[in-house]
């Protein structure tokens, strides 16, 4: 009879989450199109604890649409629970068989983190140098129009001067640019990391628990 009451539990929190999950206000991020965005947006949405590709849980689509209005950062603190709990359900599992579906779902995700990750940064580039040849381009065109006019040593020299500035100020903006991306890239790394190991914390102190419970009751079905 406990038994059952155990597995009725067990399958309410699983299969019933859009009961008992917490909810909260605000949209979930994760449901937005990918198409046609900029770098930029790309790596706001590289959040491990919204974007279900990163965060440790498992595919859990075909609940999604009884928990559409559930943000989308609870619905992973739930999906994590609901997995650790199917993991050490019954007490049959060796707790190093666990550890090890643990450690494979965390390469899992971080590699799907790392390949975002690196082609953020190659969308980066190229927007940049898409930028760097557009602004070449009218630059040219510029120095261009001057030659073609007739003017005096003191405004061609000006007119030169005033694209040189153009120059100066474009590259300075890009450096400014290049800076704040690469401090935004360096920040979703350590988010990521802080992320990993905070529910590596979490996990490892359930797998204490039942690495305990699960001796204790291999230890007396031994006697």
């Amino acid at each position: 009879m406990k038994q059952y009451l155990y597995i009725l539990f067990f399958s309410c929190v699983v299969f019933g989450c859009q009961i008992k999950t917490e909810r909260g206000e605000g949209p979930d991020e994760s449901s937005v199109s990918a198409a046609e965005k900029t770098a930029a947006e790309k790596m706001k949405a590289t959040d491990p604890r919204k974007n279900e590709r990163y965060s440790l849980t498992e595919d859990r689509s075909k609940f999604e649409e009884l928990r559409k209005d559930i943000p989308a950062e609870t619905k992973s603190r739930n999906d994590e629970k609901a997995l650790y709990m199917e993991w050490m359900s019954g007490y049959e599992r060796e707790p190093s068989d666990i550890r090890s579906k643990y450690s494979a779902l965390v390469s899992k995700k971080r590699e799907n983190f790392n390949k975002d990750m690196n082609q953020i940064r190659d969308l980066y580039n190229k927007e940049e140098t898409k930028k760097k040849d557009v602004f070449s381009k009218a630059l040219a065109e510029e120095r261009n129009e001057i030659k073609d006019q007739k003017l005096s040593r003191e405004d061609r020299t000006e007119a030169y001067n005033k694209i040189d500035a153009k120059r100066k100020d474009f590259y300075a903006e890009l450096r400014e640019d290049r800076d704040s991306f690469e401090a935004d890239y360096r920040q979703k790394r350590k988010d990521f990391e802080e992320y990993v190991k905070e529910r590596s914390d979490i996990f490892n102190a359930q797998l204490k628990e039942y690495t305990a419970k699960f001796n204790e009751l291999k230890k007396a079905k031994g006697k």
